[in-house]
């Protein structure tokens, strides 16, 4: 009995891996803080996500597969899928890395985003909040709902160059907060551009079809 329960214990994982769920989280291994809009995807396929505000991701994956984590003033990770939840600590780039020596610093850093607070982790559903947050910046996103990766077509890099605004992965958000979100966005364009944008927008836009 024990040798059949300790064989079935060495199959569970060939079982378990034909294809999952792989979740976790990205910190910053300096602060020790969740980033935020992190890029997860499964290396030489076309499945991929973005962290959220809590720095949390999940998208498929099978046993062996490798993980490819990036973001902005960051160090790449390549890792291969051992388990269901992997978490990840991205180390960040130093300018001299980066530029090589310079006599004015010493170990500055390349700051990836906007550093996350309390508040917004409170708000990380709150579309509303999110959206002025970013809108502050300068920065417009969009969530489409057929983009598994950022090779971008021309077109939708014309869009994007056009109308100041950025086509994101759907993630982990909800199909509420998607549409709240891009209402916003859409409330925005057609405040500046009237409506010629309409003609040019991916057409899988969340929530578009009610515009």
């Amino acid at each position: 009995m024990k040798k059949i329960i300790y064989y079935l214990f060495l199959l569970l994982p060939m079982v378990f891996f034909g294809q999952e769920i792989i979740h976790g989280l990205v910190i910053n291994k300096r602060t020790q803080e969740p980033i935020y809009d992190a890029l997860v995807r499964v290396d030489k396929k076309n499945t991929a996500t973005l962290t959220d505000f809590e720095g949390k991701y999940e998208l498929k994956a099978t046993l062996n597969d490798t993980l490819v984590i990036s973001s902005v003033g960051m160090k790449t990770q390549k890792v291969k899928v051992n388990r269901q939840e992997m978490n990840f600590e991205l180390e960040e780039i130093k300018l001299e890395e980066k530029y090589g020596p310079s006599n004015d610093f010493k170990y500055k850093v390349l700051e990836a985003r906007t550093p996350i607070n309390t508040k917004d982790i409170e708000n990380a559903d709150n579309p509303k909040y999110n959206f002025k947050k970013n809108a502050q910046r300068n920065i417009f996103i969009i969530f489409v709902s057929e983009l598994t990766s950022y090779d971008l077509n021309n077109e939708d890099l014309e869009f994007q160059q056009k109308y100041n605004v950025k086509y994101s992965l759907i993630g982990s958000y909800k199909i509420d907060y998607l549409t709240k979100y891009n209402k916003l966005t859409f409330k925005h364009l057609k405040k500046k551009y009237n409506k010629s944008w309409l003609r040019k927008i991916r057409k899988d836009a969340v929530g578009l079809e009610k515009e």
